[in-house]
């Protein structure tokens, strides 16, 4: 107990010396772990990961990981 309120505090000190848009990288990345599990989400990953794949052949531009987070939601 006493080292999960270390890592809280820890946690809570380091995303306060962030930027804003580090911030938002925080809370996308933390969407990220609540969601990597979900079946459809692994089935949206492989499709896009195919889908890079496919543009990269062809020199094509690459989305933002924000960009397909805000597809995916």
């Amino acid at each position: 107990m006493e080292q999960t309120a270390r890592l809280n505090e820890l946690i809570i000190k380091g995303i306060k010396q962030l930027s804003d848009r580090e911030k938002q990288e925080v809370l996308n990345f933390i969407e990220f772990l609540r969601i990597k599990e979900d079946q459809s989400f692994i089935e949206y990953v492989n499709r896009r990961t195919q889908e890079a794949i496919e543009a990269k052949k062809k020199g094509q531009a690459f989305s933002s990981l924000e960009e397909l987070q805000k597809e995916y939601a």
